[in-house]
């Protein structure tokens, strides 16, 4: 079982059904037994405080679940009260709304329009990448009444693996997941993705850049299990990833991409930004 934090009454749950049925509940009674549902939630969230500090007075607010390959379920459970949580959205509107009119002017569209060649489309491709990282959520400037707004965090801390013994690497059993191809087009999510990950993530890994796009070569055979490269490469695919086969795409990398950082990637990557 792997427990990992999107915010402070956010967590996110990667299990397994025979964990479920060690637990004490089967899945097909799950999903018809809304009671038996909210018990098993109001379980994971008690596990989970052993684990990972978060606010769960609440109880249970929210959750989604889904079906994953090889009898895995990924559950997204919230504590935040509906009220709060609206709130909170209202105020990613104000403050993207703000960082809009900020970076976003009349005058500066009035600028874009009077240019030409290059220089237009240059200035166009800027406002362009503003415009995306506004909606994206990442706003990192002073905006015009004065109030700073931060980047809105993704997923902080680390992913927890509540198998001491995985965590001692005793009786790990390694993953059946072969190489994997992530593609990011932002460097910053990525540098944010590899800041979330521990040690024990620091798979085999090596870095293109191919035009605009940075691409991770990395080998999951190296995961302790398959439940610990799916987490992997979940997590991957929220920072921006696109995840993908790796067929021939080392070959063609070599030929026409430029290597970053070879063999150990996502380590040197992670001390960029600890």
């Amino acid at each position: 079982m792997y427990y990992w934090k999107l915010d402070e009454e956010t967590i996110r749950c990667l299990i397994n059904k025979n964990e479920i049925k060690t637990m004490g509940f089967d899945v097909q009674r799950l999903l018809n037994d809304n009671d038996q549902m909210h018990s098993f939630l109001d379980a994971i969230v008690k596990n989970s405080e052993n684990y990972i500090d978060w606010h769960t007075e609440n109880g249970v607010q929210n959750y989604v679940a889904k079906s994953l390959p090889a009898d895995q379920y990924l559950i997204t459970i919230s504590c935040t009260l509906q009220d709060e949580a609206i709130d909170r959205d209202l105020d990613q509107i104000r403050r993207m709304t703000s960082a809009l009119n900020a970076k976003i002017t009349d005058e500066r569209l009035a600028e874009v329009y009077a240019l030409s060649g290059e220089e237009k489309e240059k200035a166009f491709e800027e406002l362009s990448r503003d415009l995306h990282n506004v909606c994206m959520g990442k706003i990192d400037e002073e905006v015009s009444d004065g109030d700073s707004v931060q980047q809105i965090p993704g997923t902080e801390g680390q992913m927890i693996d509540t198998d001491e013994t995985a965590e001692k690497n005793t009786t790990s059993s390694g993953s059946g997941m072969p190489a994997r191809k992530l593609t990011f087009s932002k460097f910053a999510d990525l540098l944010q993705f590899c800041e979330l990950l521990d040690q024990r993530m620091f798979l085999p890994s090596s870095l293109y850049k191919d035009q605009e796009d940075y691409i991770l070569l990395v080998d999951l055979s190296y995961c302790e299990d398959d439940a610990q490269a799916v987490a992997f490469m979940i997590t991957a695919e929220e920072y921006g990833a696109t995840g993908s086969p790796l067929r021939y795409d080392e070959a063609y990398l070599s030929e026409h991409a430029r290597l970053m950082i070879k063999g150990d990637a996502i380590k040197v990557l992670c001390s960029m930004v600890s």
